[in-house]
């Protein structure tokens, strides 16, 4: 009920004992935190609580906390024996409505409590609420309030992990929009694992990579369906593709923000069993077509031919003049026969194979992996390593030289803000890189305590001057790209440019350290071969 209305309705205001008040089972408000609770509850006791909490009687000695519930719980944390209250008589959809409306005002709100406020509103038989009336009363729009609402259909642990704020808003609807089977799969991937102070950590995967996942896992491209969308028999308990309402493109009010390059379906066990129709009649028509299984893996039907034992073929649109340049997966051949993918990746699709391990040109003798070529890829690789190395090694320089010229031009309390927020965002790599530059841990990665490590950054910090502290700015934001020599140092350079750093001439100077490393590495492999056949020459002698 509208706070107008229930100015209108007989109340009464006093002080009750919070003994014989209890919480309102009806009320959205599902998150209360803890800290926040006890700050509340110290101005309770030294001010009083200044605001009345919205009761309704229950029974004689019994009252229900209609508005309030945080104010009610501070209130016995701070062990006190009466609370002010108003009184006021409202049914229970009153009740409801009201609390709903209550909750949906405050500037804090959880997206899972906004939620449960639109369920509880449309629940009402009186006065009747719809999608239209909660927008325009909310000023948001009706696909907002649609997604909204689909937060009521997380299943208890991903509901859990929302409220504990373990995952986003983003992730929350994304995963809101699969079936319950499907979303603690999809939960599970919306946090990669890192290895930090010796264990792993879970930590959140951006929402757009979340969204990929669920494209390519989940919500399957209905484009590439082997099977007629339009073809109802396959499955007539789901009917056709085209009107089912787990595709995404039926409801766009509801898959309106998933940013799906294309028509997709939610329901992959109804997606699969199609497929398996769909192969089952196809085999039926077409019996000489081989089977074969796309993914890794012994088949589970002995019929199917397993990946390593075929060469897919995909013969060019447009053959080049001269016959030339053409990869033997494009190469037809006499042994070329259609087969269709009975298991695995791309599973109904008719294609074209060689299966006939005598074909010279799709089953070649493998003689990659001669001693020779072995030994020259394993050089190679070293090759590349060292070049990895070095590439660090200059980057690292050109670091420590564009902070050997950074200067202060900032207050030293403002420099102390500024360089612990940028510390909060980084990585726990790269905050151990940034104390292991500074020599403030020791040992390996496993022995590193995260809160020590975190500990002693702070106190670096606190106890840091001007320069420093303008230098660890420059550090924390050219970090990445010193660490990560597969991209780009673009901001590294340009630092470098700036001051006027030869980095060049770094890097011949590093060549020529890493040049003589290596002279000495070679002589030391040549030294016990030399005393082999020394030792070899004294016995003959």
């Amino acid at each position: 009920m509208p706070t107008a209305e229930i100015a209108t309705i007989k109340q009464e205001y006093r002080n009750l004992p919070v003994a014989q008040l209890v919480e309102s089972s009806t009320n959205p408000r599902r998150r209360f935190e803890e800290n926040g609770l006890k700050e509340l509850a110290a101005s309770f006791q030294s001010q009083g609580i200044l605001q009345p909490l919205l009761v309704r009687k229950l029974a004689p000695e019994q009252f229900e906390v209609i508005a309030g519930a945080r104010r009610f719980r501070a209130a016995k944390i701070a062990t006190l024996e009466t609370v002010p209250v108003r009184i006021v008589a409202l049914s229970d959809s009153a009740v409801i409505e009201a609390q709903a409306i209550e909750n949906l005002q405050r500037e804090n709100i959880h997206p899972m409590e906004e939620a449960i406020g639109f369920h509880s509103l449309l629940q009402m038989e009186s006065p009747k609420y719809d999608i239209a009336t909660i927008a325009a009363r909310i000023g948001k729009s009706e696909a907002f309030v649609c997604q909204r609402l689909r937060l009521i259909e997380l299943v208890p642990a991903v509901a859990d992990a929302f409220l504990a704020d373990r995952i986003s808003t983003g992730h929350a609807l994304l995963i809101a929009k699969l079936p319950p089977h499907q979303q603690e799969r999809a939960l599970g991937e919306a946090f990669t694992s890192v290895w930090t102070n010796g264990k792993n950590v879970d930590i959140q995967v951006p929402v757009k990579q979340l969204a990929h996942w669920i494209e390519r896992n989940l919500l399957l491209v209905l484009k590439d369906a082997p099977f007629d969308q339009d073809d109802a028999t396959l499955s007539p308990e789901a009917g056709a593709c085209i009107t089912c309402p787990k595709r995404t493109g039926f409801n766009t009010l509801l898959f309106g923000d998933v940013s799906l390059a294309h028509d997709s379906c939610s329901d992959a066990v109804c997606f699969s069993l199609k497929v398996e129709a769909h192969i089952r009649q196809t085999t039926e028509k077409k019996p000489e077509l081989l089977q074969i299984k796309s993914a890794n893996g012994a088949p589970s039907n002995p019929a199917v031919l397993p990946r390593g034992r075929y060469v897919e073929i995909h013969l060019p649109e447009k053959k080049p003049g001269n016959g030339q340049g053409l990869q033997p997966h494009q190469k037809p051949c006499r042994h070329m026969k259609e087969a269709i993918v009975s298991e695995g990746f791309d599973a109904g699709t008719v294609t074209r194979v060689c299966a006939d391990p005598a074909c010279p040109i799709h089953h070649p003798v493998d003689r990659s992996r001669s001693p020779e070529s072995v030994a020259k890829a394993r050089e190679q690789r070293r090759k590349e390593l060292l070049k990895q190395k070095l590439d660090a090694t200059v980057r690292f320089r050109t670091l420590a030289a564009v902070l050997a010229k950074t200067s202060a031009p900032l207050k030293r309390v403002e420099l102390q803000a500024v360089a612990g927020w940028i510390m909060e965002k980084l990585s726990p790599n790269q905050r151990e890189l940034i104390a292991r530059r500074h020599k403030l841990i020791e040992g390996e990665s496993s022995e590193v305590q995260y809160s020590e490590m975190r500990t002693k950054l702070l106190r670096s910090l606190r106890d840091a001057d001007e320069v420093k502290l303008s230098r660890l700015l420059i550090e924390f934001v050219l970090l990445e790209e010193t660490e990560t020599v597969q991209a780009p140092a673009v901001k590294l350079m340009e630092a470098a440019k700036q001051h006027r750093i030869d980095v060049e001439k770094l890097r011949t100077t590093v060549e020529q350290e890493f040049r003589a490393k290596e002279v000495k590495l070679e002589a030391k492999r040549k030294a016990p071969a030399k005393s082999a056949q020394s030792a070899v020459k004294k016995k003959t002698a």
